[in-house]
């Protein structure tokens, strides 16, 4: 018989739990740029450059950037040590990927916003398509861990529930954001190494893929804060 049953929410938990839920709603603070008045294109531009250093706001978005990888890295290392499950302690390392990405994100902005300058585009498509710097490696690492961390926790959650049981409320969101974050994700990744011809809507792509981040982290908070370290394994 399969069974355990979420333990009783710490302190540890809710503190960390809360602080997910809020970075996972600030991740998604491209949101707010029409109040800035910001001058990107949401359609050809991509979120990474606000945080652009020749941006009027760059500094928002780059401290954005760092605390949300900050509090990520706390809460991956706090599901992985409490994990009892294999999947959640390597679903806890892939958070901790991403938070890592993220500040590496901030401490190594774009100097540009290709989509606003002719020169700064002009570097851009000058370079090859495995030229890649320290933005667009972490930028890919953060995509590729989000989505294993998305599978991780998925698994985690449906271990202790039979045929017969229907998917929990967390599951179900986990599952709706898997392909939110990996469709457009590989969309991005495609365009930035390949080329897919989507210049005039890559910026809207992305965007929904940082929705979808952020609804996941959400997610990972609300799991935090409720106690739950999906202790269910096998006997």
């Amino acid at each position: 018989m399969r069974g355990g049953a979420a333990r009783t929410a710490t302190t540890a938990d809710r503190i960390l739990g809360w602080a997910t839920v809020v970075v996972g709603v600030v991740y998604s603070a491209f949101l707010v740029t029409p109040l800035l008045g910001a001058r990107l294109d949401p359609a050809r531009s991509y979120v990474s450059e606000l945080a652009a250093l020749d941006q009027p706001h760059g500094l928002v978005f780059r401290t954005v950037d760092a605390v949300v990888g900050l509090v990520v890295v706390a809460a991956a290392l706090h599901v992985a040590r409490g994990a009892r499950v294999g999947a959640v302690r390597w679903a806890g390392a892939a958070l901790g990927l991403f938070g890592v990405a993220t500040l590496l994100d901030a401490a190594v902005p774009m100097a540009c916003a290709p989509s606003a300058d002719p020169a700064c585009a002009a570097a851009e498509a000058s370079r090859s398509a495995l030229a890649f710097g320290v933005h667009e490696v972490s930028s890919v690492a953060a995509n590729g861990a989000g989505i294993l961390a998305v599978v991780l926790l998925a698994v985690a959650r449906s271990r202790g529930r039979t045929a017969y049981q229907p998917a929990s409320p967390l599951e179900g969101a986990m599952l709706v954001g898997l392909p939110l974050v990996a469709v457009p994700g590989l969309l991005v990744v495609l365009e930035e190494t390949v080329g897919l011809g989507l210049d005039g809507v890559v910026g809207y792509v992305q965007r929904v893929q940082v929705l979808a981040l952020s609804g996941v982290l959400v997610t990972v908070g609300l799991v935090v804060l409720r106690g739950s370290r999906w202790v269910r394994r096998r006997p």
